[in-house]
């Protein structure tokens, strides 16, 4: 069985050895190198926009940007995902907000009219 190194006595280590040991130290206390991770994690996804869809969605971001500093693109799509599944749950209880839908300008449609009621 091979003989456990103290970490102090240096005799008879490679240089390797001696290296990690002390780049352990080294890396020890110093903060991780690069670009903190965000607080919520994304997942990077495609989205395709039509030309009037990116330009509300560039009006929206600078409007957003005026009053809170830090704002992305992809965290402005995110809230427009969370906003109409909480439209559909909370109005699709028994069905009825597809019943009769056949083109997505329909289910389009159906949804500004609850959320402008």
């Amino acid at each position: 069985m091979a003989k456990k190194k103290n970490p102090e006595d240096i005799s008879g280590s490679t240089f390797a050895d001696l290296y990690d040991v002390q780049q352990a130290f080294i890396r020890k206390d110093t903060k991780p190198i690069g670009r903190p991770k965000n607080k919520i994690q994304r997942k990077p996804t495609t989205v395709y926009l039509t030309k009037d869809e990116y330009n509300t969605l560039r009006r929206l971001h600078l409007t957003i940007g005026d009053h809170i500093a830090s704002v992305s693109r992809s965290e402005i799509i995110g809230l427009a995902v969370e906003l109409i599944s909480e439209v559909v749950s909370a109005n699709d209880y028994d069905g009825s907000l597809f019943a009769g839908v056949r083109s997505f300008e329909g289910l389009k449609q159906r949804i500004m009219d609850i959320v402008n009621n």
